[in-house]
């Protein structure tokens, strides 16, 4: 089974367990229900403080979630505007308040790559695991994997 990261950053307290457990449903099922069975999604939430994001002057939610490479876009627009009006329909959002990026595999672990790149190779490690370590914090501490923007 092929594990899918997806990554969702929203304003500190602007969505609730309930629904972020609802989210995480529904993004899986339509994942699965657009690419196969075999795909299993992870969740990596990363929440923005008040005040440090906004778009316009409003909040907004952006979501990463990749699909298999070479996906065409008869297929991945069809996916995007699903996850796109069912992330609406839980938060309450409007279009404008949700970013999707939905990238091919390959670019999504390049970026994460570059990501893990711009710390200092004998800091690399270091940062990682305080990454990590404050995801599963979240995680203990809110019931899913959460944590900051500023670490």
């Amino acid at each position: 089974m092929a594990r899918v990261r997806i990554t969702c950053s929203i304003q500190q307290g602007s969505i609730g367990y309930n629904k972020i457990k609802k989210l995480e449903s529904v993004i899986a099922s339509t994942y699965q229900a657009h690419f196969g069975t075999n795909f299993k999604c992870s969740f990596f939430w990363i929440d923005l403080p008040y005040q440090q994001a906004y778009l316009a002057g409003k909040h907004a939610s952006t979501v990463q979630v990749a699909v298999p490479n070479n996906t065409p876009s008869d297929i991945r627009h069809p996916f995007m505007s699903e996850i796109c009006a069912k992330w609406q329909h839980i938060t309450g959002c409007s279009k404008d308040e949700i970013i999707l990026v939905s990238p091919d595999f390959d670019h999504f672990e390049q970026f994460h790559l570059a990501m893990q790149r711009r710390f200092a190779p004998e800091q690399a490690k270091k940062a990682q695991l305080k990454m990590l370590g404050k995801f599963f914090l979240g995680r203990f501490k809110k019931g899913y994997l959460n944590t900051s923007v500023n670490l």
